[in-house]
Formats: structure tokens, sequence, C-alpha cells
């Protein structure tokens, strides 16, 4: 048995990691995301003192290719991209027996127990919520360790997804990346 730390280049997902130690921290790379997130990733390798499994779709080069091909953005079952560049992802890479941890935060509990009722199979473990962490809390512990915070969150972002999710329904969201990434918001 194992468990993997699953890291996303977010705040809470780093400091779960730090809170899982030895764990396998694995993380599904999209190619739309922020560049910097590998600088983030690679501070957090050294903070966390293990080395970051990197995975990726092998049918899929990133979000585009999934919503031109499957003709799908996002709706009530969710975004099709997550589904194919993240949940397929790792179910690819893990065994009927491993427990996996997830950065949730104390403000996301309703995101646990939504998880654990859709995925009964699956043994999670949410030490954020455990230890009483809120995101805030994360930002102070990524920040204290001397870490700078992936670009997305300096740029004002609530998280470090990629850019242009289609899962962000904000129009304050929408607004930023039109003025931050205007090919991303034309395309």
């Amino acid at each position: 048995m194992r468990e993997i730390a699953w890291f996303s280049c977010g705040a809470a997902s780093s400091v779960a990691a730090k809170l899982s130690p030895g764990s396998v921290l694995a993380y599904c790379w999209v190619a739309n995301e922020h560049p910097d997130n590998i600088r983030f990733l690679r501070d957090c390798e050294k903070w966390i003192g293990t080395d970051i499994l990197i995975l990726k779709s092998d049918k899929y080069a990133d979000c585009w290719r999934v919503w031109e091909e499957r003709r799908y953005l996002n709706g009530p079952a969710g975004a099709l991209c997550t589904v194919e560049m993240k949940k397929r992802v790792r179910q690819k890479f893990s065994r009927p027996d491993d427990i996996h941890v997830f950065g949730f935060t104390t403000e996301e509990q309703h995101r646990a127990d939504r998880f654990c009722r859709n995925n009964p199979e699956i043994e999670a473990r949410f030490p954020l919520i455990d230890h009483g962490i809120g995101k805030g809390d994360c930002y102070d512990i990524i920040r204290d360790a001397g870490i700078e915070l992936p670009a997305m969150y300096r740029l004002g972002y609530n998280n470090a997804n990629c850019i242009g999710c289609v899962k962000a329904t904000s129009p304050g969201y929408w607004n930023r990346t039109r003025r931050e990434f205007p090919d991303v918001f034309e395309r």
C-alpha cells in the first residue's frame, strides 16, 4: 500500500504534501497552466525534501485538444479537460489499495464530502481539513517557507489553475484574463 499526495502547483496541495511525509508526490501536468508553476513545483520539492513525479495524459497535449476533439468544455458533469488530463491520469497511475491525499482546505469541506460520495472506492485523506488549515493559512505557510507563490496568485487569481480555466464563472476572472492573457481570452 502506498500513499499518494496529489500536488497541483497550488498553495493548498503543497501544504498537504508537506504534511504527508513518506507519500509519493504526484502532479498531473497540464500544458495550459502558467509556466511559473514548474518553478513553484521545483521550489516545493526542495522544501518538502522529495521529488514530485510529473504525470501527463498520453492522449491529449493540452486542454484545447480535449475541447476540440470532444466538442465539450464544461457543464453539469464538470470540465472534460479535468477528467481527461487529471482524473484519467490519476486513475491510470493509481493502484486499488492506494491512499490518496488531497489539499482541500477547511473552506472546502463540501468538496471533500462530495469527492468521498462520488468516489467511494478511493481511500482519501484531507490533512488540511484535519488540521484546521484554511487557504489563507496555506499562503502564509508557503511564504514563511521562503517560497514565492505561483504567478497566477500574484496576478490576483484564486488558484494556480490553467490560464483561462473553463470552470471559472466570475466576470472578474474573465476580465482579468482578458487583460493579462488577451491571446487566451480571444481564442
